[in-house]
């Protein structure tokens, strides 16, 4: 839970009579109780009050560390103690659980064992030179482990927004829906369960999640693993494709920014090889760039909404979903898009998108902004939609 100070602190941090950044210290202490709590099972064995023997029998730790580090989720706000027993508190069970509306758990373990590590070893040259070296995804590199780590807190992050979102594509039955970069597959999931023909594209190791996620659903996705940054992931997506724009060559090779890199798997089932253009007339009704164009250049990101454009059917649609560099609701969505921003430059010599440079791209690709939303529970998140001309 967030360290929240007290009335007489808050004026003393206030009137610069303690050190505020004591909080920061307290915040990242609290970010790995809450994950090692999650590592163990504790959050998931308190689905009723258990005393720290019984919990400790449970999860085969030692009682007296146990204690300590539910004594320590209890000073912060993750768990609750009458007695001797130690209980969920409502917030624990509500956004930390699989009990809950979302479970973010997996979310903080990501940042745990996967962004923070990769943040000691590349922020320093990325913050100097302006770009981390390598990115995140290529730093992962062939560790499945890892992979799993990170797909899986993405899939947590989304489920924030899942409905929501999926609500606002409106009725998606029997359309033809390419989901660019949706590797956890959290989103091609929910609409394939809807009804829609799904194909789903991401770096080929990103996809263990959404393979799991389908058939854990019962819901046929086409699964495909490449490059969305060249004419040969292209030619195997079962639409046609406009010619490339300019400004980035569409052989080159590029880095894994975005989650996607040359060769890999071929199509799980469904998309076909060979010359896109065979498909005739056909085309895809809506794209989605979920959480994409932060990790690429604005070359990149042009290049992506015209190869997305050039496969719509008519009065199809892309859509965009991201944090955008742009002035939030709130405080905290301010506060979140300014970190966010460092983050991806971190971890993909990246950054927040500009939505006026983002609604530019997609009127040079043909398409007219129909919409944009935001959402109260994802403060700095909008969602832009945008139809063929």
């Amino acid at each position: 839970m967030p360290v929240v100070p007290g009335l007489f602190e808050r004026l003393a941090f206030r009137a610069n009579l303690a050190p505020s950044a004591i909080l920061d210290v307290h915040g990242g202490a609290s970010l790995h109780a809450a994950a090692l709590a999650d590592e163990l099972g504790v959050f998931t064995a308190l689905d009723r009050p258990r005393t720290p023997s019984t919990l400790a029998a449970a999860l085969d730790v030692d009682e007296t560390a146990l204690r300590t580090l539910l004594d320590s989720l209890v000073a912060v706000g993750y768990l609750a103690r009458d007695g001797d027993e130690y209980r969920r508190t409502r917030a624990t069970t509500r956004w930390l659980t699989p009990d809950g509306e979302a479970n973010l758990a997996p979310f903080l373990r990501f940042w745990v064992d996967v962004v923070l590590p990769y943040w000691r070893d590349h922020a320093t040259r990325a913050v100097r030179e302006g770009d981390p070296g390598e990115t995140l995804y290529e730093w992962l590199g062939d560790d499945e482990e890892a992979w799993a780590t990170t797909q899986a807190g993405f899939r947590s992050s989304a489920s924030l927004l899942l409905d929501p979102v999926a609500d606002e594509l409106g009725d998606v039955e029997g359309l033809r829906v390419l989901d660019l970069g949706g590797g956890h597959g959290a989103y091609a999931v929910e609409l394939a369960r809807r009804g829609a023909d799904v194909t789903l594209v991401d770096h080929p190791a990103a996809l263990t999640t959404a393979r799991e996620a389908a058939a854990e659903a019962g819901v046929d996705v086409d699964i495909v693993g490449g490059d969305y940054l060249t004419a040969d992931l292209w030619a195997r997506l079962d639409a046609p494709v406009a010619d490339p724009p300019e400004r980035v060559p569409a052989d080159a090779p590029v880095d894994a920014r975005g989650g996607a890199t040359a060769g890999g798997d071929g199509p799980t089932r469904g998309a076909r090889e060979g010359d896109a253009g065979d498909a005739g007339d056909a085309g895809y009704d809506v794209v989605l760039l979920f959480n994409v164009l932060h990790g690429h250049t604005p070359d990149e990101s042009a290049f992506l909404l015209a190869r997305a454009s050039g496969v719509l059917a008519p009065g199809g649609r892309v859509v965009v979903l991201d944090q955008f560099d742009a002035d939030g609701p709130t405080n905290l969505a301010d506060i979140g898009v300014a970190l966010l921003d460092l983050t991806y430059l971190v971890t993909l010599g990246g950054g927040t998108p500009d939505v006026d440079a983002v609604n530019r791209h997609l009127g040079d690709a043909g398409l007219v902004v129909a919409g944009s939303r935001t959402f109260r529970r994802a403060p700095g998140v909008r969602l832009v939609t945008a139809d063929r001309a």
